[in-house]
C-alpha cells in the first residue's frame, strides 16, 4: 500500500504542476509546465503538491484531460511596469506509461488588445522509459507553430528534456521531489542561441510546493498552491529572473485548472 500510494503521489505531482511554459506554462510569463492527473483515483491524504515552474517537464497531460491557465506579470518583455496576461488551452492525448503520450496547447500570447488575436500552438510526446519508484520520463517539444497575430515573429523551436521522480525523508515524513533537465534552441541572447535548461521542484504539504529552474538565462523560483475545496485549480507565483542577471527581475502570477475526462476514447 505504501508503494502504491508513493507511486500515485510521485505520477499525481508530475502532472499536476501542468504549467503552462516553460510550458503547461503561461506564454507570456512562462510560468508553470505542470499538468493534474484528474483521471486517477482519488490520492490518499499522504500526496502533496509537488510542482515545477517556469521550465517544461517531460511530462504531459493524461489522455482526456483539458487543462487552461491565465497568467499575469509584471515588466512584461522586460521594461516597464505594466502588467500584461496570457492564456493557454490543451488537451492530453494517448498514454507516456504504454507509449506516447502527446500534448497539445493553444497559448494566446496577450490579453491587453483584442481578445486571441496573438498567439501559437506547441506539441509536446512524451514516453515512460524507467518505471517503478523513480519513475523517468522523457519528452520533445515544438513551440511556436502555427503562429498568428504579433506572435508571428516568436520563431519555430525545440526542446529536449528528462523528468526523474523520487522521494526524500526528513523528520519520519517523506517528501516528493522531481528534477528536470533538458536542452533547447532559442533559449539565451534574446532567445536566438541554444542552452541548457534544469529544475528541481519539492511537495512539502498537500496544499504547497515549491521549485527553483535555471531557464537558460535566468534563475526563477516560485510556490504553486492548491485548493483543497475546489478540486483542479492551482495558483502558482513566480520571481522570474530573481538574481536579476538580465535587468528583468518581475512577478508573475498564473491560476490553472484541469478537466479530467474532457472526451472519452
Amino acid at each position: 500500500m505504501r508503494r502504491d500510494g508513493l507511486a500515485l503521489a510521485r505520477l499525481r505531482g508530475a502532472l499536476i504542476a501542468l504549467a503552462l511554459a516553460g510550458g503547461l506554462a503561461a506564454p507570456a510569463a512562462r510560468a508553470q509546465e505542470a499538468v493534474g492527473i484528474g483521471s486517477l483515483p482519488p490520492a490518499p491524504q499522504a500526496v502533496k503538491n509537488l510542482t515545477l515552474l517556469s521550465i517544461p517537464s517531460a511530462t504531459v497531460a493524461p489522455r482526456g484531460l483539458g487543462f487552461g491557465s491565465l497568467g499575469l506579470t509584471s515588466k512584461r518583455g522586460g521594461t516597464g511596469n505594466d502588467w500584461d496576461g496570457s492564456m493557454a488551452l490543451g488537451v492530453g492525448l494517448g498514454n507516456a506509461a504504454e507509449g506516447l503520450g502527446l500534448q497539445i496547447t493553444a497559448n494566446i500570447t496577450s490579453l491587453s488588445n483584442n481578445f486571441g488575436d496573438s498567439g501559437y500552438f506547441e506539441a509536446k510526446i512524451a514516453r515512460l522509459i524507467a518505471p517503478g519508484d523513480s519513475p523517468l520520463y522523457i519528452a520533445a517539444q515544438v513551440e511556436g507553430l502555427a503562429r498568428w497575430g504579433q506572435a508571428s515573429t516568436v520563431p519555430e523551436r525545440g526542446r529536449i528534456m528528462g523528468t526523474w521522480f523520487t522521494d526524500l525523508s526528513a523528520g519520519g515524513d517523506v517528501f516528493p521531489l522531481m528534477v528536470t533537465l533538458g536542452y533547447g534552441t532559442h533559449l539565451r541572447n534574446g532567445r536566438t542561441d541554444p542552452g541548457i535548461f534544469a529544475g528541481a521542484g519539492i511537495g512539502l504539504t498537500r496544499n504547497l510546493g515549491v521549485s527553483a529552474a535555471w531557464t537558460g538565462e535566468t534563475l526563477d523560483v516560485g510556490a504553486a498552491w492548491r485548493f483543497e475545496g475546489a478540486p483542479g485549480m492551482t495558483v502558482s507565483a513566480e520571481i522570474n529572473d530573481v538574481t536579476d542577471r538580465l535587468g528583468s527581475r518581475r512577478f508573475s502570477i498564473t491560476f490553472s485548472f484541469l478537466r479530467p475526462n474532457l472526451y472519452r476514447s
